[in-house]
């Protein structure tokens, strides 16, 4: 794990930095980026806690003794974490090239002043890997969903087969038949609920995502609308252009 995996990218030291120079600048485009953060800040931890659950899932899983049951929950296990693991490889991909983007910038900051910040436009490329992570959140709240649906068809299964084992021994005994469903196992019910869990924290995260992809389409538009710096160093020269290249008013109509 890499120090850009393990700390959050609210608490790096160039974010902190470049946040702090857009503000006390008032950079157009530094509500955007401060909401970016935040956006990614909510994926660290929603990520972070889905890991864990699975983790819990996984060692609950080991004491099964229903083996049909125990293979389904493992299939579904198995999914979500190919889709975690790419969602936190993108993750990371995308810390890196805030993080990296964030160096520049103040890197350039040093050597030209207050106008290296208009450079805050180049956080515009991490659509790709946000679109990536969302991709991947969908897949896994795919897989959640399909957890649960096993869970219910296996539990269904099951308490239909042993009712029809318990109304066989009640017709032996010359009783009536049991016809009412009864209500899922315990141990269905505590797997059922954690990834219903689990697909609430992985739903956060597509959430996050979509946010940020959100927050990414105002900062270009904020950055269309401001002027270029070049722009703004030629209206300022035509406002201070000396007095004498005016054309003198002409007075040859008085002078007749």
């Amino acid at each position: 794990m890499t120090e850009t995996d393990s700390q959050p990218i609210a608490e790096n030291e160039q974010v902190k930095e470049l946040l702090a120079l857009l503000k006390d600048n008032n950079t157009p485009g530094y509500e955007e980026f401060a909401k970016l953060i935040e956006h990614v800040t909510g994926m660290e931890q929603r990520l972070l806690e889905a890991t864990e659950e699975l983790k819990a899932v996984r060692q609950e899983m080991q004491g099964l003794q229903n083996h049909s049951l125990k293979d389904a929950l493992q299939k579904s296990c198995k999914a979500m974490e190919t889709n975690i693991s790419v969602m936190r490889h993108r993750l990371s991909e995308l810390k890196g090239q805030i993080i990296n983007g964030c160096r520049n910038i103040l890197a350039d900051f040093r050597e030209r002043g207050a106008v290296a910040l208009n450079g805050i436009t180049q956080f515009l490329h991490v659509r790709p890997a946000l679109e990536s992570i969302q991709n991947a959140a969908e897949k896994s709240m795919q897989a959640s969903n399909r957890a649960v649906a096993r869970i219910d068809a296996f539990s269904t299964e099951y308490h239909k087969m042993g009712r029809h084992l318990k109304n066989m021994g009640r017709t032996l005994q010359g009783k009536p038949a049991e016809t009412d469903a009864k209500e899922n196992g315990k141990i269905a019910r505590v797997f059922k609920g954690a990834f219903k869990v689990e697909g609430a924290l992985i739903s956060s995260i597509n959430r996050n995502a979509e946010w940020a992809l959100n927050t990414l389409a105002r900062l270009e538009r904020t950055t269309e609308r401001r002027p270029s710096v070049l722009e703004a160093m030629r209206e300022q020269a035509a406002k201070t252009e000396p007095a004498k290249k005016q054309p003198a008013p002409s007075h040859d109509k008085e002078s007749r």
